[in-house]
């Protein structure tokens, strides 16, 4: 009954938050395959986590958690590999993917001058539409400091905008 009632649990879970799992996904990682393959990695480790006698308390907060983490730890395991992103314009995308990956290309562009404890901040705040309250619980940090981080990114995003108006 309980394997049911999980199965059933993911199902909807899947259905509401999968594409918000790839996208935020692809903009860290900018590979549709690795992407998928991590957000399935994350919804297996959901359910095997589900299936344990005392469950999980905050769903969504294991989702943010875990995605972050497989990214970061996808990273670390492919290092040695990993392109510059001035190379992945040259990287072939097949054409369902072009938009997302010329979003991914020009965002990263755009966050290439700041620190990426700024880079990050922003994209978790304006990408994956997160509060600071979870960024700063995401990253066990202060909310203060999230914040501070986000201002610092907006301003130098704007002084970088009005330089090239110029």
């Amino acid at each position: 009954m309980k394997t049911e009632q999980n199965i059933i649990e993911l199902e909807r879970i899947v259905a509401e938050r999968q594409d918000w799992l790839f996208r935020f996904a692809y903009m860290r990682i900018g590979r549709r395959e690795d992407a998928e393959d991590l957000v399935q990695e994350v919804l297996l480790k959901l359910f095997r986590a589900m299936q344990k006698s005392g469950g999980i308390d905050d769903v969504e907060r294991y989702l943010i958690r875990s995605i972050s983490n497989a990214c970061q730890d996808h990273f670390r395991r492919k290092r040695q590999t990993t392109i510059p992103i001035d190379d992945a314009l040259h990287v072939s995308v097949d054409e369902s993917d072009r938009q997302i990956h010329e979003e991914f290309m020009r965002i990263n562009r755009m966050l290439d001058d700041l620190p990426s404890e700024q880079a990050e901040t922003l994209r978790l705040k304006c990408y994956d539409g997160l509060t600071f309250k979870q960024i700063g619980e995401l990253q066990d940090i202060p909310e203060a400091t999230v914040k501070s981080r986000y201002r610092y990114a907006i301003t130098a995003l704007r002084e970088k905008v009005e330089k090239q108006k110029e």
